[in-house]
């Protein structure tokens, strides 16, 4: 299912933050040594995507709560690197409430409203 939540997220940022994606990932991929290089172009994409993609303002909207347990985790067991012990179950807790908000409207990634069809119809 994460790859469903995955590919509606991505969608709706290209498609709302056109140049701002492109522009991130072709300075990543120009600076895939030193991707710090890339930061001014990330916090671009990282406004955009708060201000315009529809998909992320209503996860932030109606997930709030798991975001901010999940990001508290991180900041209280990033000095000791215990991230992926304590804080997994507060990451699978967001990921199910993001993917509860997209299957409400039921939308479906685009790769997947395809039918592909054997008998050549």
């Amino acid at each position: 299912m994460s790859n469903f939540l995955d590919q509606l997220i991505m969608e709706d940022v290209a498609a709302h933050c056109p140049t701002q994606f492109m522009e991130y990932h072709k300075c990543i991929s120009q600076n895939h040594e030193d991707p710090s290089q890339c930061t001014y172009r990330q916090k671009d994409l990282a406004k955009c995507i708060q201000d315009n993609v529809p998909s992320v303002q209503r996860v932030m909207n109606k997930c709030g709560d798991h975001m901010k347990r999940y990001e508290s985790c991180i900041r209280d067991n990033m000095e000791t690197r215990t991230i992926n012990e304590n804080c997994l179950k507060y990451m699978k807790e967001l990921r199910e409430c993001a993917e509860n908000q997209m299957e409400k409207d039921g939308r479906r990634p685009i790769n997947e409203m395809f039918v592909y069809r054997d008998d050549g119809k």
